[in-house]
């Protein structure tokens, strides 16, 4: 699998035009003519890693496609030192002439009713949380060992009661569910 840099294919397949997808790519006549010539290069954009493409379709979820005007090279690659500048920005779809516009916006004017008010959907959460009671106290122990002392100090806990008024609240959120 042999690097490609993006400026040769430039070169060699034309100008590219920038494709995102927003729906799904077979309901795209034109782009998926594009990809059964083979003009799609697919523009990984990974955030910890440089921008790189692969000669083809390959459908990702961080991905830039460009429609190149000439068919790709046929052989696997790897397309390296990708220069958005290079590519040139896509006309709209659906062009509109001005006179278009202009009695579109007069219909609209004319047809104008108040906006609907969308009530907000109130949903239900479960939400776990945490709420402790931290107390701290320094006890002077006797013992022959550390082992000891802590055993000690456990069993006096135990009977010890425990004063919520003079503890440090912690509060945290576990999950929303």
């Amino acid at each position: 699998m042999a690097a490609i840099r993006f400026r040769d294919l430039v070169k060699t397949a034309g100008t590219p035009e920038p494709k995102s997808l927003w729906a799904d790519p077979r309901n795209d006549r034109d782009f998926m003519r594009a990809i059964k010539q083979r003009r799609v290069l697919t523009v990984v954009q990974e955030s910890r890693r440089k921008d790189f493409g692969e000669l083809g379709f390959h459908q990702r979820p961080n991905a830039l496609y460009f429609v190149f005007p000439k068919p790709l090279p046929a052989e696997e690659g790897k397309v390296i030192g990708i220069k958005y500048d290079l590519a040139e920005p896509g006309a709209p779809a659906d062009e509109i002439s001005r006179e278009e516009l202009n009695r579109a916006g007069k219909r609209k004017r004319a047809e104008v009713q108040q906006p609907k008010k969308v009530e907000p959907v109130v949903k239900t959460f479960r939400v776990a949380i945490r709420q402790v009671a931290v107390i701290e106290r320094t006890l002077e122990i006797e013992a022959r060992s550390k082992a000891l002392a802590r055993a000690r100090a456990s069993e006096l806990m135990k009977g010890t009661k425990f004063d919520v008024s003079k503890a440090q609240i912690e509060n945290s959120i576990r999950s929303v569910r």
